[in-house]
């Protein structure tokens, strides 16, 4: 009698295939990085030294599991206990945290904040991902320095083709629930800057205007708003 092995059939819960989030090699890394996160917990520190799509990919996060939630920092200055309060009044109920902060250095509230924030995700044992491009010599106050050195850090790199340049700027207008003409990033790719953080400002700046136009977006349109 031959004996044959059963086989178990189970799907791998390190895929990472974010629906509109845009790999590409510049994000290989963080990409697998993020699916171990999900699976395994821990502290992860995603930084980049230019625009690099890290909000584009915790957007992408946030549609895709739903234990999963970011947040930002107040626009308002608030102290750092109400910034925490703010924040963990939105995180308690989810599994996964994600805090996604502007570049560079932020005010000290937001960085005493982040730091409680921090010390609390480890109370509550829940995984913690923080979107932050800065510099390890910009990181203020010590408290907080020391936190996220000890924290397992990631760099993403900026899309360098045109089709995957191409690709971002499609996802982020998918974002915006608008349905950007193939002819309009051409002309975006031709005559602006290629770092993503133009592009998405020319991006936004054209979304914008399509609402107000109400007019057929041709390659003509887009170099009259851009002021090409």
């Amino acid at each position: 009698m031959i004996n044959k092995q059963q086989l178990l059939q189970f799907s791998s819960p390190l895929a990472h295939d974010y629906r509109m989030w845009v790999h590409h090699a510049g994000t290989a890394t963080a990409s697998a990085k993020v699916a171990m996160w999900l699976q395994h917990g821990g502290f992860l520190w995603l930084n980049s030294s230019s625009a690099a799509g890290k909000s584009h990919l915790l957007h992408a996060l946030a549609q895709e599991y739903s234990e999963f939630c970011r947040v930002e920092a107040s626009k308002k200055r608030l102290e750092p206990v109400q910034q925490v309060a703010v924040w963990l009044n939105t995180l308690q109920c989810y599994q996964h945290w994600a805090v996604d902060l502007y570049p560079n250095q932020v005010s000290e509230q937001t960085a005493l904040a982040l730091f409680h924030l921090i010390e609390r995700a480890k109370e509550a044992k829940r995984p913690l991902l923080i979107a932050w491009r800065c510099k390890d010599d910009d990181l203020q106050p010590d408290e907080l320095a020391s936190r996220m050195r000890m924290m397992e850090q990631v760099m993403l790199e900026a899309p360098e083709s045109d089709a995957d340049l191409g690709r971002v700027l499609k996802a982020t207008a998918k974002q915006l629930s608008w349905d950007i003409p193939d002819g309009v990033i051409k002309v975006m790719l031709q005559h602006l800057p290629r770092d993503l953080n133009t592009q998405i400002e020319a991006l936004h700046r054209l979304e914008a205007a399509s609402l107000e136009d109400r007019a057929r977006l041709t390659q003509v349109w887009a170099k009259k708003k851009l002021n090409i």
